[in-house]
């Protein structure tokens, strides 16, 4: 019965020993695409504040602005909402052309994820209606 238990607590001490390796594994991975992402949010809002007349969303001749951080460009409202997605991870009243240090990007997304930001509610709230609930109101 000992060379049983012996057995059986080598093999536990083998899995934790397993599981902890591969629990490091994807840590660092995760970290490592994390520093990846944030790089490359600062390498779109400089990109981006490079071409301020340009919309962000597809390059052409910007003639809106976002009303969250004043610096995102657009050509017009389809744009703005099409870029949200990607937008609303680095909008903030401070963006104002100036790149947010790697360390606010993870901090803006860890905010927006847990809620929205006044910012955000209000540009989201400031969006016009839908073509559905016009045709609604013409009796079509």
């Amino acid at each position: 019965m000992d060379e049983v238990q012996k057995a059986v607590a080598e093999a536990e001490q083998k899995a934790f020993e397993m599981i902890a390796t591969e629990r490091s594994k994807m840590e660092k991975t995760l970290a490592e695409a994390k520093r990846k992402a944030q790089e490359d949010a600062i390498l779109v809002i400089n990109e981006q504040e490079d071409s301020s007349e340009c919309c962000w969303n597809c390059g052409r001749k910007a003639s809106e602005t976002c009303s969250g951080c004043n610096a995102a460009r657009y050509c017009g409202s389809f744009c703005q909402h099409k870029d949200w997605e990607r937008h609303h991870l680095i909008c903030s009243p401070g963006l104002q052309a100036q790149p947010k240090p790697v360390s606010a990007i993870a901090s803006a997304r860890a905010a927006s994820s847990a809620a929205p930001s006044k910012a955000s509610v209000a540009s989201r709230s400031s969006t016009p209606s839908t073509p559905a609930s016009n045709t609604e109101t013409n009796g079509h």
